[in-house]
């Protein structure tokens, strides 16, 4: 057992950088070294990220949900979407916004550091990595209609809002009673 320990020392390269994430893989990240320019600053690279996999998958298992051949380069093109529209349409100082942004930056960066499409379901906690460009999708039609609703502008008549702050009565939980019961003999007592 020792010597093949040893004999696998050679093969694997370990990672001194802190802050990469390739160090199981054995490589160092690419993005990191060669370009210190963030991902969401970067333009779209396409021979980067539309490159099908050696291990495409067949299906996801899933009835209605059909496997995407180039999901590294699917994230990114709706992460890039997202965040022109979140810059053209929303306020800087919402929420929403401020929110939104991080968490594309935080998919952004991983997608472009993981090249292996297990790692990525893993890291960013899906069961198939489908259910995260399903997401992503929705949340191109929700900076929609958070420009359309603005929901971070104060409303004329806030008495709408007067029924939803006061509790309401039937909503309180009251305790139930027992009910009392006729004692029944039962045939050897």
């Amino acid at each position: 057992m020792i010597q093949t320990f040893i004999r696998l020392i050679p093969k694997m390269k370990f990672s001194t950088k802190i802050g990469s994430s390739n160090v199981s893989t054995g490589s160092n990240t690419s993005a990191t070294q060669s370009n210190p320019t963030p991902v969401y600053l970067r333009s779209y690279d396409a021979k980067k990220y539309e490159v099908p996999s050696s291990k495409i998958k067949l299906t996801t298992g899933y009835s209605f949900l059909d496997v995407e051949p180039m999901p590294r380069a699917k994230i990114m093109k709706l992460c890039y979407t997202i965040l022109d529209k979140l810059k053209t349409e929303i306020p800087e100082n919402v929420l929403y916004r401020i929110y939104t942004e991080e968490k594309l930056k935080y998919i952004m960066r991983i997608t472009d550091e993981i090249e292996d499409i297990r790692q990525l379901e893993e890291e960013f906690g899906f069961e198939q990595i489908e259910f995260l460009i399903q997401q992503l999708a929705k949340e191109v039609d929700l900076v929609d209609q958070m420009k359309y609703y603005k929901p971070w502008e104060k409303t004329q008549d806030d008495s709408t809002f007067e029924l939803l702050r006061q509790p309401h009565p039937a909503l309180k939980h009251q305790r139930n009673e027992k009910p009392s019961r006729e004692y029944t003999k039962f045939i050897g007592h």
